[in-house]
């Protein structure tokens, strides 16, 4: 699936979840009936699949990861990352690291993320990945709204920011 059908997939989902009624727990069980953690994970699977190639689908596919930790699943849908798939994204991370390749956007992403650095405590033995997240100091910058539509959860999430 290309990268843009992901986003749009990511969307679609999203508004099925922001469309439910009912108590967190009914809400829960909704998600649950309706499959979407599975069809978050195999979204989440697709973009570490395009990461050998894709800086997007990395910055994607560690956005979706810190997204089901950092969020309850009744606002997100998603309950559970595929670790395998995880572990291929963090380790592309690394690769664009000992490249020294990593962007300005996947650097702010990081510094924003280590507020929550017990997300990550899985990838601590994952030092290059894990030092560049506890020791990025970029500021969150002014979100470019237009740069960000498209870009399924992750863009709606910082386009929120601002």
């Amino acid at each position: 699936m290309s990268i843009q059908k992901l986003a749009e997939k990511e969307l679609q989902l999203n508004s099925i979840v922001i469309s439910l009624k009912g108590t967190i727990e009914e809400k829960e069980a909704q998600i649950f009936e309706l499959k979407l953690p599975e069809e978050f994970k195999k979204l989440h699977f697709e973009y570490a699949e395009l990461s050998n190639e894709n800086v997007e689908a990395i910055k994607r596919g560690l956005f979706l990861y810190w997204f089901s930790l950092s969020e309850p699943m009744f606002l997100t849908g998603i309950c559970e990352i595929d670790q395998v798939a995880n572990r291929k994204i963090i380790t592309n991370i690394e690769k664009i690291i000992d490249a020294d390749k990593i962007d300005y956007e996947l650097s702010w992403m990081l510094s924003y993320y280590k507020e929550w650095d017990w997300i990550f405590d899985n990838y601590k033995s994952d030092e290059k990945f894990y030092n560049a997240l506890l020791s990025s100091n970029v500021s969150l910058p002014k979100i470019n709204k237009g740069q960000m539509l498209d870009r399924g959860l992750m863009g709606k999430y910082w386009n929120s920011l601002n």
